[in-house]
């Protein structure tokens, strides 16, 4: 059995805006979106562009947009009809393809990482609400979480979009960091998250309950004290 499948092309170099193209491509049970491209790319037409790397929804490379809703296109069976296309609120690099990297270099300033200390620690260190801390570690930086929210604007560290708060929330937990990143999600607006609540992580995260709701809590949650998450 043959379905067909619309795909957004885009190449910005062109001069011509994006626009959807249909293939009609050979179904088997099972065959996920990815394998659709694939199919696309070696049997049909070689200028299509999209990323994929591990296959099994772990490196986040093959997020798209799948009838409109962000999903892994290596987990996404694939359906007549559909309408596959790029993440949206990310610039698009060519067709399926978004500049990944820009947008995670332009976030650089808000040092979305461990201090780096030269001193070993004393003993083990504890980790503040492991429950909540291994939800956020769930995140596979696929940045479909993004393409969910209104308020995310790429290069624009202000309103970077959830993807900055799971980030932030990881950090928060971990009791090998000492900054105070309630305060800086502060700063960076998380305050007008807390009635939106239109982002999801495909993936399986709470953004609002492991990450939003813990950062904008006026308290602080400290190893010896129970999780409030």
């Amino acid at each position: 059995m043959n379905i067909r499948i619309s795909v957004r092309r885009f190449h910005p170099d062109s001069g011509e805006p994006p626009r959807w193209q249909e293939y009609e491509i050979p179904h088997a049970p099972r065959m996920t979106v990815l394998e659709a491209l694939l199919h696309i790319y070696e049997r049909l037409d070689p200028t299509l562009a999209f990323r994929f790397g591990c296959r099994f929804s772990k490196c986040g490379l093959c997020a798209v947009e799948v009838n409109g809703r962000p999903r892994m296109a290596c987990f996404t069976e694939v359906r007549d009809r559909m309408r596959i296309g790029p993440l949206s609120r990310m610039p698009v690099v060519r067709d399926l393809v978004v500049d990944r990297a820009g947008f995670l270099e332009s976030l650089r300033a808000l040092e979305l990482y461990l201090p780096d200390s030269q001193t070993p620690p004393s003993a083990p260190a504890v980790v503040r609400c492991p429950e909540a801390r291994e939800k956020l570690l769930l995140c596979i930086e696929c940045l479909g979480c993004n393409a969910t929210c209104p308020e995310t604007c790429p290069f624009d560290p202000g309103r970077a979009g959830p993807y900055v708060f799971v980030k932030l929330a990881q950090l928060h937990f971990d009791p090998r960091d000492g900054r105070d990143r309630r305060a800086q999600a502060r700063k960076l607006g998380i305050e007008r998250c807390l009635e939106c609540r239109k982002c999801y992580c495909i993936n399986g995260i709470d953004i609002q309950r492991h990450a939003i709701a813990v950062l904008a809590a006026a308290e602080s949650v400290h190893p010896e004290q129970p999780c409030r998450s």
